[in-house]
């Protein structure tokens, strides 16, 4: 068999696993996508927000020194993050190396505490802004992206804090075919379900303060039905498994997940939220 056809049917086995983990992982979600569906008929069609739509969510930027000089201390120990496929292997679809990691520090409304303790100025900082559900630290190494695709869950809005941005306009995230670029001590925040993609075409490492906050609704009766929805996805597998992965990087050295079940709680449990 000739070099070419033998990589060929290895990108083809790398490609199905990919979307086997995808098709498995998040398929038993439709709920999610059923309400994302009901939100999409109920809330305005709006790609990107404000700290104005946000409150508190301005609070991250007055800690942006901070939080870099806690980010800096933990790329001195880079090779003990894992990459966001390790973590949640339902990501594979859009990575599946060590080129976009993640430092979790919550995931979903469940904290990772090692890791918070860890960066106890970005915890305190995240702990004053109203309904964080997600919060981690997104590491692109140089010449990384992610291909175009969107988010489930419409009753959330993304917020990234620029950490480390390279200073380059091939360094960039496209949100419903409009292109933007991060600012270092700036935040950028969207609408993950819109179609989107990020690349860094550049030679330097880019980190931002990935965050997902509870969307503001504009009845109360809608409010809590999407934190009602949110609760329950916290509550399953599809979330406390990764949360589990995340707590077994705070506490040891790297390992392949690919084989290792998540474990339990009992050691290392995490703290809703």
């Amino acid at each position: 068999m000739s070099t070419a056809h033998a990589d060929g049917r290895l990108d083809l086995r790398r490609w199905a696993s990919r979307l086997w983990d995808a098709v498995r992982i998040n398929v038993p979600l439709w709920w999610v996508l059923a309400w994302t569906g009901v939100l999409w008929v109920l809330l305005p069609w709006r790609k990107t927000f404000t700290t104005d739509d946000l409150p508190g969510s301005a609070v991250l930027e007055q800690h942006a020194a901070d939080i870099r000089a806690e980010l800096d201390v933990l790329l001195a120990e880079r090779e003990a993050i894992p990459g966001f496929h390790e973590v949640d292997p339902g990501q594979r679809r859009l990575s599946d190396s060590r080129r976009w990691q993640v430092f979790v520090l919550r995931f979903y409304g469940l904290d990772v505490e090692a890791n918070r303790q860890r960066c106890p100025k970005t915890a305190a900082a995240l702990d004053q802004v109203p309904d964080v559900h997600t919060a981690f630290f997104s590491i692109f190494e140089p010449h990384t992206g992610l291909p175009r695709h969107t988010g489930a869950v419409k009753g959330i809005v993304r917020y990234h804090l620029g950490l480390i941005v390279p200073d380059s306009p091939d360094c960039w995230i496209e949100i419903g075919g409009q292109r933007h670029h991060w600012e270092e001590g700036k935040t950028l925040i969207f609408d993950d379900t819109f179609i989107h993609r990020a690349r860094n075409d550049t030679d330097e490492t880019r980190v931002v303060l990935f965050v997902d906050l509870v969307r503001p609704m504009p009845w109360p009766w809608l409010d809590r039905a999407n934190r009602r929805m949110l609760d329950r996805l916290a509550r399953s597998t599809r979330i406390t498994d990764p949360v589990a992965r995340a707590a077994r990087f705070a506490d040891s050295p790297p390992v392949d997940f690919a084989d290792n079940p998540p474990v339990d709680f009992a050691d290392n449990p995490p703290v809703e939220r």
